[in-house]
């Protein structure tokens, strides 16, 4: 606890924010300057020798994985990824061995791609866009099919 010389310690409490109840900027509080982080920019990528692959990736020869002047480069970990879920929603609306077809969980499924698509738009190559634009058609073509 405390020493029996030492006496009752004192709090100090600073109000730092800096605007009133009202919303205005308060009057004993000077303007800061914020800067944003500064970001740090990586090294270009060496042209003159071939890309390595990464460890998670095996090596692909073709040129969808080579980055696209001004875009992203296609990601095949995102392919796979829309490819899953593809076959997820397809096994839920036809069925499987033993399993009957549930086509509310594949139209949920359907959804997740969807909004995958929304909340990616832009960020995706051109092939990855297309890719999943594609596997959504085709899923929902197939749903009606299977509705009927």
């Amino acid at each position: 606890m405390s020493d029996a010389g030492e006496g009752p310690k004192k709090i100090k409490v600073v109000d730092r924010r800096h605007f009133d109840e009202s919303g205005e900027l308060r009057p004993d509080r000077p303007p800061t300057v914020t800067r944003p982080p500064a970001k740090s920019t990586p090294p270009p990528p060496d042209r003159s020798a071939p890309p390595k692959p990464g460890p998670s990736a095996p090596p692909r020869g073709d040129a969808s994985e080579r980055p696209r002047a001004g875009g992203p480069a296609t990601s095949p970990l995102f392919l796979d990824l829309v490819a899953g879920l593809a076959q997820q929603a397809e096994l839920l609306i036809t069925g499987a061995q033993g399993l009957p077809a549930q086509p509310a969980e594949a139209q949920r499924v359907i959804e997740y791609l969807t909004m995958l698509e929304s909340k990616t738009n832009g960020n995706l190559s051109t092939e990855e866009g297309q890719i999943l634009s594609n596997v959504i058609f085709q899923l929902r073509a197939l749903y009606v099919q299977h509705q009927r």
